[in-house]
Order: C-alpha cells, then sequence, then structure tokens
C-alpha cells in the first residue's frame, strides 16, 4: 500500500492537505486560487467574498425614507367638512314618533283604526264561511268548536298582517295614510306583524299607549321597539 505524498509549507513546514491553497498557520500562498467558489481552508477569500443584497430585495418600497405629499385644503372644509355632503334618505325620512302630535298622532289612529275594522270583516268573513257550508250560525259554530276556531282566526289574522308587511314593508292601510316599517330584514318585519296584529286587536289600548306616550307610539312601537316613519312623497324633476 503506497502512503499518500503529503505537502509542507516551505515557510512554517506545517502539513497540509493536497487540497489546501494556502498555509493555515503562516497563510503562504501554495498556489493561485482556483475560479468560482473559493477552496476548502482559503481564509483568505473571505475577506475577497462580496455580501452585497440580491437585487430583488431592492425593489421594495424604501418606507419611511418617501418624500410627503402635500394636499392643500381650504379653511372652510376644515370647519365644516359635512356642508358638501347630501342629504341620505334616512335624513329626509322623518319619524312619525319625532314629528309634531297633530302631524304623527292622527295618522297612526287613522292606520289602526282602518285596521281594525278591515280585520273584523275578515274574522267575520272567515267565520261566516264554514258555519255556510256547515250549515250552523257563526255563533254556534265558535261556540261549539271554539278550540279549533280560535287558532284559525288567529293564524289568519297573523297571515293577513304578515304578508304584506314582509314583502313591502307596509301593512294593508299603512299605504294609504302614508306610513312604512323601516326595516329590510324579514325576520324583524315578521316580528312586528305579530305585535301590530295585537296592538290593532286590541285598538283602544293602543289609542290609550297613543295619548299617554310622550312620541303617541302604538303598542306595537311599544312592544317591538321599532318605530314607523313617514312615506317620502315623490317629487318631479
Amino acid at each position: 500500500m503506497v502512503n499518500p505524498v503529503r505537502r509542507l509549507c516551505p515557510s512554517c513546514k506545517t502539513r497540509l492537505s493536497p487540497l489546501a491553497a494556502e498555509c493555515p498557520e503562516c497563510g503562504l500562498a501554495l498556489a493561485p486560487p482556483r475560479q468560482g467558489r473559493p477552496l476548502l481552508f482559503q481564509a483568505s477569500a473571505l475577506a475577497q467574498a462580496a455580501f452585497d443584497l440580491p437585487s430583488r430585495t431592492l425593489t421594495a418600497p424604501a418606507l419611511g425614507r418617501v418624500a410627503p405629499v402635500a394636499v392643500e385644503i381650504s379653511p372652510d372644509e376644515l370647519e365644516r367638512p359635512d356642508s358638501h355632503r347630501k342629504p341620505t334618505a334616512a335624513a329626509v325620512q322623518p319619524a312619525l314618533g319625532t314629528q309634531e302630535p297633530a302631524a304623527s298622532f292622527w295618522p297612526l289612529v287613522k292606520v289602526e283604526a282602518s285596521e281594525a275594522l278591515l280585520l273584523a270583516m275578515v274574522q267575520g268573513l272567515a267565520l261566516l264561511l264554514p258555519a255556510w257550508v256547515l250549515g250552523v250560525t257563526p255563533a254556534r259554530l265558535f261556540l261549539g268548536a271554539w278550540p279549533l276556531v280560535i287558532p284559525y282566526l288567529i293564524a289568519l289574522s297573523w297571515i293577513f298582517f304578515m304578508a304584506p308587511l314582509v314583502l313591502t314593508g307596509q301593512s294593508p292601510m299603512m299605504g294609504t295614510f302614508g306610513a312604512t316599517l323601516p326595516e329590510n330584514a324579514p325576520e324583524r318585519r315578521m316580528t312586528f306583524s305579530l305585535v301590530h296584529m295585537l296592538s290593532v286587536a286590541c285598538f283602544p289600548l293602543s289609542f290609550l299607549c297613543m295619548v299617554l306616550s310622550p312620541r303617541h307610539q302604538t303598542l306595537a312601537e311599544l312592544l317591538s321597539g321599532q318605530e314607523l316613519l313617514a312615506r317620502p312623497t315623490s317629487r318631479m324633476r
């Protein structure tokens, strides 16, 4: 077996690896450096290496070193920033409860009074038709089958108010007297239709609530926490 030939440094006589390009003790260059990456144990290559950042890192914006852009604002715009804004539809529509008593009280009274009469006619007709089919009087039908008649009348009355309120936001007589419910959620309209039916059915109690409350709120408005708004009138341009 032939032993590998070892190199010695001519200056300090230190044993060197065949791959070493310089002496690790005295730094004497033994051979010219190769092109490309530095060789193993070549300590002087670290001083010549350049640690520049890659070019793609320079494409990011220089945060904090960008000159500010001057924006000219007149003193009038600083004092009244909302003066040039157009009024929204919610600001144009006044609430019936926030108007004067003469402008908000009577429209609500007319709405509930007319719907109370209309509800009585619907319930009378709904009771008269099955009584006529069975050949008995409505009073006898009501007294004989009241556990079935009462839920039937309540469900029919609720549908009578719920369908127009959920679809259009108005009960059958609100459109006639210029009132509307400002709610877009169907579940909130459905809840208001239930309390509005109770308010119309108990019209004397609702009328008393409108008289005694400072904002002339109906029984439905007090129970649901919602308020009826005056419907905006269309204007020709």
